[in-house]
Protein backbone atom coordinates (compact mmCIF):
# COMPACT_ATOMS: atom_id res chain seq x y z
CA UNK A 1 0.00 0.00 0.00
CA UNK A 2 2.85 2.40 0.82
CA UNK A 3 4.42 1.86 -2.61
CA UNK A 4 1.14 2.90 -4.25
CA UNK A 5 0.93 5.99 -2.02
CA UNK A 6 4.53 6.87 -2.90
CA UNK A 7 3.79 6.42 -6.60
CA UNK A 8 0.73 8.66 -6.29
CA UNK A 9 2.79 11.27 -4.46
CA UNK A 10 5.49 11.23 -7.15
CA UNK A 11 2.82 11.41 -9.86
CA UNK A 12 1.29 14.42 -8.13
CA UNK A 13 4.71 16.07 -7.92
CA UNK A 14 5.34 15.35 -11.62
CA UNK A 15 1.94 16.80 -12.54
CA UNK A 16 2.52 19.92 -10.38
CA UNK A 17 5.98 20.45 -11.86
CA UNK A 18 4.63 20.06 -15.38
CA UNK A 19 1.79 22.54 -14.79
CA UNK A 20 4.24 25.04 -13.28
CA UNK A 21 6.55 24.68 -16.30
CA UNK A 22 3.69 25.22 -18.71
CA UNK A 23 2.35 28.27 -16.85
CA UNK A 24 5.79 29.90 -16.81
CA UNK A 25 6.50 29.21 -20.47
CA UNK A 26 3.02 30.03 -21.72
CA UNK A 27 2.18 33.15 -19.74
CA UNK A 28 5.57 34.59 -18.85
CA UNK A 29 7.61 33.78 -21.95
CA UNK A 30 5.18 33.39 -24.86
CA UNK A 31 2.21 35.55 -23.90
CA UNK A 32 4.26 38.53 -22.73
CA UNK A 33 6.21 38.86 -26.00
CA UNK A 34 4.09 39.20 -29.13
CA UNK A 35 7.12 38.65 -31.33
CA UNK A 36 7.58 35.13 -29.91
CA UNK A 37 3.93 34.14 -30.39
CA UNK A 38 4.34 33.79 -34.17
CA UNK A 39 7.45 31.59 -34.04
CA UNK A 40 7.29 28.00 -35.28
CA UNK A 41 8.66 26.68 -31.99
CA UNK A 42 5.46 27.75 -30.24
CA UNK A 43 3.43 25.59 -32.63
CA UNK A 44 5.79 22.65 -32.09
CA UNK A 45 5.58 23.11 -28.32
CA UNK A 46 1.76 23.16 -28.35
CA UNK A 47 1.72 20.09 -30.60
CA UNK A 48 3.97 18.15 -28.21
CA UNK A 49 1.95 19.22 -25.16
CA UNK A 50 -1.32 18.20 -26.80
CA UNK A 51 0.00 14.88 -28.07
CA UNK A 52 1.22 13.98 -24.59
CA UNK A 53 -2.06 15.08 -23.02
CA UNK A 54 -4.32 13.20 -25.44
CA UNK A 55 -2.56 9.92 -24.72
CA UNK A 56 -2.23 10.53 -20.97
CA UNK A 57 -5.82 11.69 -20.40
CA UNK A 58 -7.23 8.85 -22.50
CA UNK A 59 -5.19 6.34 -20.50
CA UNK A 60 -6.19 7.93 -17.16
CA UNK A 61 -9.88 8.05 -18.10
CA UNK A 62 -9.95 4.39 -19.12
CA UNK A 63 -7.92 3.37 -16.06
CA UNK A 64 -10.41 5.15 -13.77
CA UNK A 65 -13.20 3.18 -15.41
CA UNK A 66 -11.29 -0.05 -14.82
CA UNK A 67 -10.41 -0.61 -18.47
CA UNK A 68 -6.77 -1.60 -18.97
CA UNK A 69 -5.81 -1.71 -22.63
CA UNK A 70 -2.19 -2.88 -22.79
CA UNK A 71 -1.21 -1.08 -26.05
CA UNK A 72 -2.51 2.22 -24.62
CA UNK A 73 -0.69 1.57 -21.34
CA UNK A 74 2.54 0.90 -23.23
CA UNK A 75 1.99 3.99 -25.42
CA UNK A 76 1.27 6.19 -22.40
CA UNK A 77 4.39 5.22 -20.48
CA UNK A 78 6.70 4.95 -23.50
CA UNK A 79 5.56 8.06 -25.38
CA UNK A 80 6.09 10.26 -22.32
CA UNK A 81 9.70 9.11 -22.10
CA UNK A 82 10.28 10.02 -25.75
CA UNK A 83 8.28 13.23 -26.01
CA UNK A 84 8.95 14.84 -22.62
CA UNK A 85 12.62 15.61 -23.42
CA UNK A 86 11.53 16.99 -26.81
CA UNK A 87 9.00 19.26 -25.11
CA UNK A 88 11.70 20.44 -22.68
CA UNK A 89 13.98 21.22 -25.63
CA UNK A 90 11.12 23.09 -27.31
CA UNK A 91 10.52 25.07 -24.09
CA UNK A 92 14.22 25.86 -23.86
CA UNK A 93 14.32 26.95 -27.49
CA UNK A 94 11.25 29.17 -26.97
CA UNK A 95 12.98 30.76 -23.98
CA UNK A 96 16.18 31.28 -25.99
CA UNK A 97 14.19 32.85 -28.83
CA UNK A 98 12.48 35.19 -26.37
CA UNK A 99 15.67 36.31 -24.58
CA UNK A 100 16.59 39.07 -27.09
CA UNK A 101 13.10 40.55 -26.74
CA UNK A 102 13.29 40.53 -22.94
CA UNK A 103 16.73 42.18 -23.18
CA UNK A 104 15.53 44.82 -25.64
CA UNK A 105 12.23 45.73 -23.99
CA UNK A 106 13.25 45.13 -20.38
CA UNK A 107 10.03 43.21 -19.68
CA UNK A 108 9.85 42.00 -16.05
CA UNK A 109 13.26 43.50 -15.23
CA UNK A 110 13.00 45.52 -12.02
CA UNK A 111 15.29 48.00 -10.30
CA UNK A 112 14.44 48.58 -6.65
CA UNK A 113 14.87 52.02 -5.03
CA UNK A 114 17.88 53.23 -3.00
CA UNK A 115 17.57 51.46 0.37
CA UNK A 116 17.69 48.10 -1.37
CA UNK A 117 19.83 49.03 -4.39
CA UNK A 118 18.96 45.72 -5.97
CA UNK A 119 17.91 44.97 -9.51
CA UNK A 120 16.44 41.87 -11.13
CA UNK A 121 17.41 41.41 -14.75
CA UNK A 122 14.81 39.02 -16.12
CA UNK A 123 16.94 37.42 -18.88
CA UNK A 124 19.25 36.17 -16.10
CA UNK A 125 16.23 34.70 -14.31
CA UNK A 126 15.23 32.90 -17.49
CA UNK A 127 18.75 31.55 -17.95
CA UNK A 128 18.70 30.19 -14.39
CA UNK A 129 15.27 28.73 -15.10
CA UNK A 130 16.77 26.85 -18.05
CA UNK A 131 19.16 25.14 -15.62
CA UNK A 132 16.26 24.22 -13.35
CA UNK A 133 14.28 22.99 -16.36
CA UNK A 134 17.01 20.61 -17.51
CA UNK A 135 17.78 19.45 -13.97
CA UNK A 136 14.09 18.78 -13.36
CA UNK A 137 13.89 16.93 -16.66
CA UNK A 138 16.53 14.45 -15.47
CA UNK A 139 14.55 13.68 -12.31
CA UNK A 140 11.26 13.43 -14.17
CA UNK A 141 12.70 11.11 -16.82
CA UNK A 142 14.04 8.86 -14.07
CA UNK A 143 10.57 8.91 -12.47
CA UNK A 144 8.92 8.12 -15.81
CA UNK A 145 11.22 5.11 -16.30
CA UNK A 146 10.38 3.76 -12.85
CA UNK A 147 6.63 4.28 -13.43
CA UNK A 148 6.91 2.58 -16.81
CA UNK A 149 8.72 -0.37 -15.29
CA UNK A 150 6.20 -0.67 -12.44
CA UNK A 151 3.11 -0.44 -14.66
CA UNK A 152 4.32 -2.62 -17.50
CA UNK A 153 5.68 -5.32 -15.17
CA UNK A 154 2.39 -5.47 -13.27
CA UNK A 155 0.56 -5.71 -16.60
CA UNK A 156 2.75 -8.65 -17.65
CA UNK A 157 2.35 -10.41 -14.31
CA UNK A 158 -1.44 -10.02 -14.50
CA UNK A 159 -1.33 -11.50 -18.00
CA UNK A 160 0.85 -14.46 -16.93
CA UNK A 161 -1.24 -15.29 -13.86
CA UNK A 162 -4.50 -15.51 -15.82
Amino acid sequence: MRAVEGANLSSQFFFSFQITERIIVLFVVINSQEEVQGKYIVCVLFFLWNLLDVVRYTYNMLARMGIHYLPLTWLNFSLCILLYPLSVLAKAFAICVSLPYFETFGTYSVKLPFPFAFSVYFPYVLKMYLLVLFTGMCFIIRNLFSERKAHLETGNSKKKSS
